[in-house]
């Protein structure tokens, strides 16, 4: 009898990661157990703690990798500068909207933004803020050289941009309520920006 091939720790622990998710999207977080999760994953209960500790513990792994993913679809969202800065800064936005429009995200959204979680959300969305940082930089640096964008010093201007944008979130607007929340911020930084046909 051959012995059982080993299944990658990074795998497995993945794979109840993703099971995990699918159900704190179904159930929210604070009506799923951990039988919920094993259940969604096939796993036995015993398996789920080779892997996590609790319950929490697989929410911060399915909260990091949320986060990384919210990083990966912005940064695609906004690939390649044949298309105007603006409108680019327009498809930024729009990507962040549908984000909290989407109901298999607002669980994780609404639980990173209690105000009991301000550490771990602070912490986990930290490096996502550095890489919306770098891609609004990007796109007024490109509105400046094409002339579609009109500030002295476009570093200054992304952080202006970036920094309304997050204070949206930041000052506890309601999930349902950010899209418009949003598109009113982008209109000020476009008219920040100094972008024509803006009011």
């Amino acid at each position: 009898m051959s012995p059982r091939p080993r299944v990658d720790r990074d795998v497995k622990r993945a794979e109840l990661a993703s099971a995990a998710a699918r159900v704190f999207g179904e159930r929210g977080v604070a009506g799923t157990a951990v039988s919920d999760i094993v259940r969604a994953a096939g796993v036995a209960q015993g398996t789920f703690y080779l892997y996590f500790d609790s319950k929490d513990d697989v929410l911060l792994a399915v909260a990091e990798r949320f986060v990384a993913d919210v990083g990966t679809a912005m940064e695609a969202s906004v690939s390649g500068s044949e298309v105007s800065a603006p409108e680019r800064l327009r498809t930024l936005v729009a990507a962040l909207s549908g984000l909290a429009a989407s109901p298999a995200n607002s669980s994780m959204a609404e639980l990173l933004h209690r105000r009991e979680n301000q550490a771990l959300h602070d912490r986990l969305t930290e490096p996502l803020a550095r890489r919306l940082f770098a891609l609004v930089d990007e796109i007024v640096t490109q509105g400046v050289a094409e002339g579609s964008m009109h500030v002295p010093d476009p570093g200054s201007a992304a952080w202006f941009v970036l920094g309304g944008l997050q204070s949206v979130e930041r000052a506890g607007t309601a999930m349902g309520e950010l899209p418009a929340a949003l598109d009113r911020a982008l209109a000020l930084a476009l008219r920040a920006l100094g972008v024509e046909g803006t009011r």
